[in-house]
């Protein structure tokens, strides 16, 4: 924010306004503040997601009951209330349209663009996303380590019950067990071997960040390509195209048009 009398003689149009239509900040000084506050990617962003959604055009049917959706949570009702409601935030009614319909511009174009890439991007992601449960044991002595998995390699001593009596982690609260988590959730040197591991396979141990850890492979519960799954992947497919798009936009490079999609799509 800055006084007025630093507006003094900027033109309008070179004047931003924060609300109600009524300028407060010159451009010079928003571009400052920005960058300052680490505010230009989310504004990069902003720039890429409406110029998806203006690709995607919807009928007045379509575009109805998301409006009544986005007023219903701020109790708008009537055509008076709506006007005060507008005037109030400073909007017109198409910018009531644009935050209202943009989401459902983003989904339709995204599953458009990327949807027959979904498969594709589920078989790279396939390791790191599918689910495993395991039991860890974890000790500050690495000669202890080694001892307690030679018990369970040749003894066939029972995992839970060396957690309980030696483990020096959280894991004593649930006996070993951990999980089911992804694959990729863990320590990348836990998920390399989780990955590759077979059912009831144990580790010789391993030292990680201070402590020596045993671990043995439970149970493994592959990801499907469900609709849910086909959608997650779309939308990572998606974000990676705007990720891209921003870093360009900041690095100050011009941006090609948006793939448009045909009209029945």
């Amino acid at each position: 924010m800055i006084g007025q009398e630093l507006l003094s003689g900027v033109p309008l149009e070179a004047r931003i306004a924060l609300a109600g239509g009524r300028p407060v900040l010159t451009v010079e000084h928003t571009n400052r503040l920005l960058q300052r506050h680490g505010l230009a990617r989310a504004l990069a962003e902003a720039v890429v997601h409406e110029s998806v959604a203006a690709t995607v055009p919807l009928t007045a049917e379509e575009e109805h009951p998301l409006i009544r959706a986005a007023l219903e949570p701020e109790g708008v009702e009537g055509e008076e209330a709506l006007v005060a409601w507008l005037e109030r935030r400073g909007w017109s009614f198409d910018d009531l349209r644009a935050c209202a319909t943009l989401q459902e511009r983003l989904r339709r174009w995204r599953e458009w663009r990327f949807g027959g890439e979904a498969e594709i991007r589920f078989l790279e992601r396939k390791p790191d996303l599918d689910r495993v449960a395991y039991s860890l044991l974890r000790v500050s002595d690495g000669d202890l380590a080694q001892e307690l998995y030679f018990r369970l390699r040749d003894d066939g001593a029972d995992f839970a019950a060396l957690v309980e009596a030696f483990s020096e982690g959280s894991e004593t609260a649930t006996r070993g067990l951990i999980g089911p988590v992804a694959v990729s959730a863990g320590h990348p040197e836990l998920s390399r071997r989780l990955r590759v591991g077979t059912v009831g396979q144990i580790w010789p141990p391993f030292e990680l960040a201070g402590s020596w850890l045993l671990i043995r492979l439970e149970r493994r519960l592959p990801v499907q390509l469900d609709p849910p799954m086909v959608s997650r992947m779309v939308e990572e497919l998606f974000d990676l195209w705007v990720r891209e798009r921003v870093e360009r936009l900041l690095e100050g490079e011009e941006l090609p048009p948006v793939p448009q999609p045909p009209p029945a799509a």
